[in-house]
């Protein structure tokens, strides 16, 4: 029987937008987040970062997105990799941070950074009110990619309430539906929030149309669903 190990952890995600200026607003004034800059970005410190919780949002201008994932032995994924015929970019042998770099055409979906765990550097503020608790990915084979996913990062599949194939990371959920006409990336975030009011006030105040029910509130923005839920 083959070794069983955690799956690695959600920690940050990387989003590509058109415009990440006018990507900044959306976070601060619905959510109440300030933008800090990146602590480090593989390269030079472009866009901006909202803090949720021991997570991150990053906002840019660019061509794809990226998961930033946490594991316990990064050795032991880079070799786990290599059985399944992936050579990930390894950032040590570049004289970098270690660090695991999957391609988007190696995992069907998008870029993924491996890191192994460490105490996060990034410090929320003390009232933050929200936390990303899952988010969906627009693929061409959800189906194909979800089982794909399973295998590269020892995830325990399941099915949300729609039937959506799904990824369990930690206490992070990972959906992936069908490419509505081809158009692939981040489709939705879901926020956990101990604000639901509140969030539903700001995101009406700033025009957006917000649909809500029971405990459970949606709007789109910069191209993405954004799902609420009280977390109370």
């Amino acid at each position: 029987m083959p070794p069983v190990w955690p799956a690695p952890r959600f920690r940050g995600l990387r989003v590509a937008v058109a415009d990440d200026e006018a990507a900044v607003p959306v976070f601060e004034r619905i959510f109440g987040v300030a933008a800090v800059k990146p602590l480090s970005s593989g390269g030079s410190l472009r866009g901006s970062r909202f803090l949720f919780d021991d997570q991150w949002i990053e906002v840019r201008a660019a061509s794809g997105n990226t998961l930033d994932l946490r594991c316990d032995d990064l050795d032991t994924q880079r070799t786990h990799l290599r059985r399944l015929g992936i050579e990930a970019l390894d950032g040590s042998a570049l004289g970098c941070t270690p660090c695991l770099r999957v391609d988007a055409m190696d995992t069907g979906a998008c870029t993924v950074n491996l890191r192994e765990s460490t105490p996060p550097h990034d410090r929320p503020a003390a009232d933050c009110i929200a936390r990303l608790c899952g988010l969906e990915l627009a693929v061409r084979a959800p189906e194909r990619v979800a089982l794909h996913w399973t295998q590269l990062f020892h995830a325990q599949p399941c099915r949300d309430a729609d039937g959506v194939p799904s990824l369990r990371l930690g206490r992070f959920s990972l959906r992936f539906a069908s490419a509505a006409d081809g158009r692939t990336g981040v489709a939705a975030l879901d926020f956990a929030t101990t604000a639901f009011d509140a969030l539903v006030r700001n995101a009406s105040s700033q025009g957006f149309s917000v649909r809500s029910e029971a405990h459970h509130a949606a709007f789109t923005a910069l191209g993405m669903a954004f799902r609420l839920r009280s977390d109370r």
